[in-house]
């Protein structure tokens, strides 16, 4: 009975470090070391990795002006805006993904951008890059941020400003959580490899530990998974959306683009590529991607 109940007590330590292990894994800013070594494996070619280090390497060499924000959970939050010639008449929010960063998402369109004359502005999101954060959020913590820096901008920049919202994975389902909360300042989006929610995606990477592990966040961090659903923002939003998916994404299965142009009543578009894999079309299809963009913002940017 003894051996019993100290197997019993042994197994029950192995759960609890299990289970911090995972939920460091996929939620905290400090990952497990160890489920990332057995589970982490590249996502894209070298080329592609080569090609967005250096980009971000050379956006990093430029100059920019740096903001801070303090959220509502008393982070402090790093934005960073690259003047290209609007004197902040017209600026594009890049929003970078999970386990990523500002550089990563705005060095691939810098060179885009710049020569439409359009202003980036680009931030880390809670938990990633300098912005501080123990919790990365699925896109509910991150909308909320999102939208606090958008009165940064137009506090700055003056109520005529013109704003498109970017955003990549974690980041595309970021601005259609934001869409149906926008100020009229937001002219038009761009959903580049987004997700409906993130519970399927959860699921299918956690498996049967996504209900304790969704209990436990909703102590520690404050906010439900299931509120990462962009389905009630999109009925409520009027703002035009173009969504781009490529269609051998497996991260972000290529079936959320489709689901999600379908699901949208309001003024829309899409960009579907063949070849590419997840955030990829930039790479993959620059000049067809470059084309679709420039109907969007000579349609909605003024």
């Amino acid at each position: 009975m003894k051996a019993l109940v100290l197997l019993l007590f042994a197994l029950l330590i192995l759960f609890l470090l299990f289970t911090e292990e995972l939920y460091r894994y996929v939620f905290c800013r400090r990952s497990s070391k160890l489920f990332a070594r057995l589970f982490d494996a590249p996502g894209h070619e070298p080329a592609y990795f080569q090609a967005r280090d250096a980009a971000a390497t050379r956006l990093q060499s430029l100059p920019c002006e740096e903001y801070t924000l303090r959220n509502e959970r008393g982070e402090t939050l790093k934005g960073f805006y690259y003047p290209c010639g609007s004197e902040g008449k017209k600026i594009v929010f890049l929003i970078h993904g999970y386990r990523s960063n500002h550089l990563d998402a705005a060095g691939l369109f810098y060179d885009y951008y710049k020569s439409r004359g359009i202003d980036l502005f680009c931030c880390d999101h809670t938990a990633h890059g300098q912005s501080e954060g123990r919790f990365i959020g699925f896109d509910v913590l991150e909308a909320r941020d999102c939208l606090r820096w958008i009165d940064v901008l137009c506090e700055k920049f003056g109520p005529e400003t013109q704003i498109l919202l970017h955003g990549f994975s974690m980041g595309g389902a970021t601005v259609l959580q934001m869409s149906g909360h926008c100020p009229e300042q937001v002219k038009c989006i761009i959903a580049d490899s987004g997700y409906k929610n993130a519970r399927a995606s959860l699921e299918h990477q956690i498996g049967p530990m996504y209900t304790p592990l969704r209990l436990i966040n909703r102590l520690i961090a404050g906010y439900d998974w299931n509120d990462s659903d962009v389905t009630a923002s999109l009925a409520v939003s009027h703002v035009p959306i173009l969504f781009v998916h490529g269609q051998q994404d497996k991260l972000v299965p290529y079936e959320n683009g489709p689901e999600l142009y379908t699901l949208y009543s309001g003024e829309k578009d899409c960009f579907f590529p063949t070849q590419a894999r997840h955030i990829e079309a930039i790479y993959t299809d620059p000049e067809a991607y470059a084309e679709k963009m420039d109907h969007w913002i000579q349609t909605y940017i003024h």
